[in-house]
């Protein structure tokens, strides 16, 4: 089956905007591999890239490393999911003040200064342990927070997507605070952040951009380092902001015009999507990691509920399981998303209305955000040389009927249940 999806016409025809542009920057960044730039030791540049291919057996769907990228439901084999480039600047300009940059071209709806800007921000610590800082950083809800682009340092080729896939921030304009001390084989650290961010996302088919709001982002991390261990716990609140506009705007208006049971339901369609602006989004996380030098162990678990907000709700989690020999390390995976919502189903007949799309369009949306998956997965890892490694990856992935959020597709595609094989190399590297 990997030979019938891997064959010159699809890879050709693979090769989009993205994967151009990439290549191109793939060979600069040739010359740049080596570079570390140290002005009396007080500026570093460090980067990261990854050239990554994958490969799965649906025409309906396209695969998505996370829901930020853009929308190709007849993608099948493909440069854009895992490939990246990061280049990072910073600059300790005493004892107690720094600031960093970090640029990443990676696949996105849109291309620009602002989306490609995942950190800038100035940090100062006035004593030891406490560090403070003000900008745009990386949000804290995850375990991979600190890493999450990096692919290099991660076993697997890409975070589990039942997990990962959907948390869209991987940043916020704000700050935080956080405090490390130590106390024999043990290193805590606590800290806090607030913040906003504005994600750009596109609908499942591609079709549209959409700018959204989250703000009044907290987050609490409390983290736990004894010997091999790593414990880890978080709780982060924020508020959604932004609603389909256009969308609401025609479904009230058909909620007015219409009279019976079709300008009903328009109106509490168009009610679902009004409440959802400013409800209130809870994230919980609880990870356990292991490292002896051979085996590693990892486990993370996540429960998302809401107060009307229309994104994923539910419970998911994964457990990883690998082997070091030397510069090879297989693993294992699984993972699962466990929803706690229903498909939205119409019983009411809109064909005389002459609005059927509109209120297609409207249930699609709603439908859209609901995930119900679990994934299989098995990997090598090859730590060929120092700082680059070679990965392959299967992912066998079974979704409930309707719940495809994690995956780019057209609103008629069918509700049946599927399963989907994603086979995925990568070539990871750090400099």
């Amino acid at each position: 089956m990997i030979s019938s999806l891997l064959i010159n016409p699809l890879i050709i025809n693979a090769f989009n905007r993205f994967e151009r542009h990439l290549l191109s920057l793939l060979l600069l960044v040739g010359f740049t591999l080596s570079v570390s730039v140290q002005a009396e030791n007080r500026v570093q540049f460090s980067g990261f890239a990854t050239l990554g291919l994958s490969a799965e057996n649906k025409e309906d769907l396209g695969f998505l490393r996370d829901g930020g990228q853009s929308k190709a439901p007849s993608r099948d084999v493909s440069l854009s999911p895992d490939s990246i480039i990061g280049a990072q600047l910073s600059s300790s300009f005493s004892d107690t003040w720094r600031a960093t940059m970090q640029l990443v071209y990676r696949d996105r709806p849109r291309y620009g200064l602002d989306e490609s800007l995942e950190l800038a921000f100035m940090g100062y610590r006035p004593v030891r342990g406490l560090d403070i800082r003000l900008g745009r950083v990386a949000v804290d809800m995850f375990q991979l927070s600190d890493y999450r682009r990096v692919d290099y340092a991660n076993l697997w080729i890409r975070p589990p997507t039942e997990v990962y896939a959907w948390i869209l921030p991987s940043s916020i304009d704000g700050g935080d605070v956080s405090y490390s001390l130590s106390d024999q084989n043990r290193f805590w650290r606590f800290k806090l952040q607030y913040g906003n961010t504005e994600p750009v996302l596109e609908f499942p088919d591609g079709s549209e951009l959409v700018e959204t709001d989250f703000n009044d982002l907290l987050v609490g991390t409390l983290t736990l380092d004894v010997d091999e261990w790593r414990i880890r716990v978080s709780y982060s609140q924020g508020t959604p902001s932004s609603a389909p506009l256009e969308l609401v705007s025609a479904l009230e208006q058909v909620g007015a015009l219409v009279s019976g049971a079709v300008g009903e339901e328009a109106s509490n369609l168009a009610k679902r999507f009004t409440d959802a602006k400013g409800g209130l989004v809870r994230y919980s996380q609880l990870s356990l990691g292991y490292d002896d030098g051979n085996w590693l162990f990892d486990t993370e678990v996540t429960r998302v509920d809401t107060s009307d907000a229309i994104i994923p709700t539910g419970i998911a989690g994964y457990v990883s399981l690998g082997r070091r020999f030397e510069q090879i390390t297989p693993y294992a995976v699984y993972s699962r998303f466990f929803t706690e919502q229903s498909l939205y189903v119409s019983d009411v007949d809109w064909s005389a209305s002459g609005f059927q799309l509109l209120r297609d369009s409207a249930i699609a949306t709603l439908n859209g955000v609901l995930i119900e998956q679990h994934t299989y997965t098995l990997g090598l890892r090859w730590d060929f040389v120092p700082k680059m490694a070679l990965k392959a990856q299967w992912d066998n992935t079974h979704i409930a009927e309707g719940k495809f959020a994690l995956w780019a597709h057209s609103n008629d595609r069918a509700l049946d249940s599927t399963t989907v094989n994603v086979f995925s190399f990568a070539l990871n590297l750090v400099f």
